[in-house]
């Protein structure tokens, strides 16, 4: 899609800052939970990691309080970088209006709102107020309090759904060329080596989420939290499965390798198409 000159020029050098190292603090989030679950194969008595788990393991060791704090950072500038998009939306002024950008922004908002939970967790741990990996428990918690609600179960099952259709989604951009669509890889000879690993990185992603949103909605319709999985959970739901240490690793590299492609492309991203 031709960039309108007017929507080009709307993109400040702080906004493309904050977008660049939002995507790659992301890209080095999802390196370092595919690493723990594929260090889970190879050591059955390591549990794989969700976020907070990661974030935890980092703060254990001086060098690694530094890389927190980078991490949490850029994590904070993709949390800024998608409210952005959901408030003001900068590069698409003129399409505001649609109906089908509006769905993109609620996206982002939501997007931006799950992953400011990561920010003020990080905050926790550097400030030591966190440190237990009991984000699951916590996660039950409030599964159990929206029960307790007025349509509080069927609200949980719709944005279990939700999660499972965008798992789906994710499947979909891997074997389109949608997963193009926010990169112009025309520039580099590497562009069908950045494909396959984003197919390969995309479709275990939507795995991951499908698993997560399938246990949700199943707590949902069961009305017990306890059936809700987090992304720790569902990658060790994985291991259980038949021939499971292979679709742990088979998943963990992917998931590596859609965090290392997110920080390889970012000089090719075409941050109007965010």
């Amino acid at each position: 899609m031709p960039i309108d000159p007017r929507d080009a020029t709307e993109l400040s050098t702080w906004e493309r800052w904050i977008a660049h190292a939002g995507y790659v603090s992301e890209g080095v989030l999802y390196l370092l939970i595919g690493t723990f679950a594929l260090l889970a194969t190879l050591d059955t008595s390591q549990r794989p990691k969700g976020p907070q788990g990661v974030l935890i393991r980092l703060n254990l060791t001086a060098p690694g309080k530094l890389f927190l704090v980078a991490v949490a950072l850029g994590l904070a500038s993709f949390v800024t970088w998608q409210l952005l998009i959901a408030i003001r939306d900068p590069g698409h002024r003129r399409e505001r209006g649609q109906r089908s950008r509006q769905i993109i922004r609620l996206g982002h908002l939501l997007n931006g709102a799950l992953h400011s939970v990561l920010v003020i967790e990080a905050m926790r741990i550097l400030f030591g107020f966190g440190g237990s990996a009991g984000s699951e428990r916590t996660q039950k918690e409030w599964i159990a309090r929206a029960f307790g609600m007025p349509l509080g179960r069927y609200a949980v099952g719709i944005v279990g759904i939700g999660i499972s259709l965008y798992g789906l989604y994710q499947w979909y951009r891997a074997v389109t060329r949608d997963k193009d669509s926010r990169v112009d890889l025309t520039r580099t000879r590497l562009r069908p080596i950045m494909d396959a690993f984003g197919m390969f990185g995309l479709l275990s992603r939507g795995v991951l989420f499908a698993v997560i949103g399938i246990y949700l909605t199943r707590a949902a319709w069961r009305g017990h939290p306890q059936y809700a999985v987090g992304l720790a959970s569902a990658l060790g739901t994985l291991r259980q499965q038949p021939y499971g240490e292979w679709v742990l690793g088979t998943v963990a590299v992917g998931l590596m390798t859609y965090g290392l492609l997110q920080i390889i492309k970012e000089p090719y991203r075409r941050l109007r198409d965010s």
